[in-house]
């Protein structure tokens, strides 16, 4: 299935990365013709910037529906190959708008190293305690009234007992393309999206380092 508006987008974020001087390890761009939908990850290894923050991946998600109402909305578009396909409903209405999932997968060896904590129940209750610090704080920068965050937590064990192996905070944005004028506005709303997932990721990066910094005081 062919998304040439959403490949737009694809060009516009790489570009926007490549001027900010952001390289990722990969860049995949995923197609699903079961569910029609398509998608962007960037993965963006951290490992050599921040001791807490092992690397962040973001997710961009698309579909066949968000392509055909923005085709719609979006003048000069009349040739776009999916409204001219006989499997369109002519009845879809929706606002277009982008799904982004940003995960931030945080250094687990920054607790096991950290002052020498061994054990058990050691280990399992600084993680705990380090995740309860960023909770605390992490409301400045992704709002609970419109950003949708959670964690992730796999649990391992070695000689030692149990401890975090997995230790991910996940959050859910979105941002509607309705309103804007044509495609050059909507790349230039995609960028400013960018910049503020990018900017938001940042202070999540500061929150974990400084978090851990106070349950080291």
């Amino acid at each position: 299935m062919s998304y040439p508006i959403f490949n737009t987008f694809v060009n516009r974020i790489k570009s926007d990365l490549l001027k900010k001087n952001i390289t990722p390890n990969h860049y995949t761009v995923w197609e699903d013709t079961e569910i029609n939908a398509t998608g962007l990850e960037i993965n963006i290894d951290l490992s050599e910037s921040s001791n807490c923050v092992s690397d962040v991946t973001i997710n961009f998600d698309w579909d066949k529906f968000r392509e055909v109402s923005c085709a719609r909305q979006v003048p000069g578009m009349e040739k776009h190959p999916l409204l001219n396909s006989k499997n369109i409903d002519d009845s879809i209405d929706i606002h277009p708008s982008m799904d982004v999932e940003v995960t931030w997968n945080l250094n687990q060896h920054a607790i096991l190293l950290d002052h020498g904590v061994s054990g058990d129940q050691n280990r399992l209750d600084r993680a705990t305690a380090w995740m309860d610090a960023i909770n605390k704080r992490i409301n400045e920068v992704l709002p609970a009234d419109y950003i949708i965050s959670r964690w992730h937590i796999e649990v391992d064990g070695d000689h030692e007992g149990r401890y975090l192996s997995t230790m991910s905070l996940i959050s859910y944005f979105q941002f509607t393309l309705t309103n804007q004028g044509d495609l050059t506005e909507i790349l230039d709303f995609v960028s400013k999206r960018l910049q503020l997932i990018l900017v938001r990721s940042n202070r999540v990066i500061q929150i974990a380092e400084s978090s851990l910094k106070t349950l080291a005081a």
